[in-house]
């Protein structure tokens, strides 16, 4: 090992793994002032957190679902969703009054807005899916290995 894999290494098994929420604002170091809570459990290393309509969701790679009070950091609820547990590298997103999340297996699982983990239709595209679904204009985007499926959402 170099040198500089070393160094690569050892701050990376030094460093702090979690999710912060950070007070915007301030001068010189702001550290202890800013930061407004932590978060270090199932944090994901690839997929992006969401905030819709007050929740914080967040699915690790290794498909924990985690909702927290983006305000608090208190935690709402965790747990894999259930019919579509499965490895997850796409980030969740949100339209139409629905939170979506693409496992790597294929399955969407659709949850309503609040924080539940209990999904409202979990969706088999039956080919693996890595990119993070796209909403634009009333549809979604959803990229799996073989194909790019479209799919018109619902308008009040």
């Amino acid at each position: 090992m170099s040198q500089s894999e070393w160094e690569y290494y050892r701050a990376a098994m030094a460093s702090e793994n979690g999710l912060l929420a950070i007070r915007l604002g301030g001068k010189g170091d702001v550290t202890d002032a800013n930061v407004r809570w932590k978060y270090h459990k199932s944090v994901p290393q690839l997929p992006s957190p969401l905030v819709y309509r007050g929740v914080l969701y967040m699915v690790n790679d290794g498909g924990i679902v985690t909702t927290l009070n983006p305000e608090t950091g208190a935690e709402l609820g965790q747990g894999r969703l259930k019919g579509a547990i499965a490895p997850y590298y796409a980030s969740p997103v949100a339209a139409d009054g629905k939170v979506f999340m693409a496992s790597e297996t294929g399955k969407v699982a659709v949850l309503a807005p609040g924080g539940g983990l209990e999904p409202i239709a979990v969706n088999d595209l039956n080919d693996d899916i890595y990119a993070t679904p796209a909403i634009s204009d009333g549809r979604i985007y959803l990229r799996t290995r073989g194909w790019l499926y479209c799919f018109g959402l619902a308008r009040p």
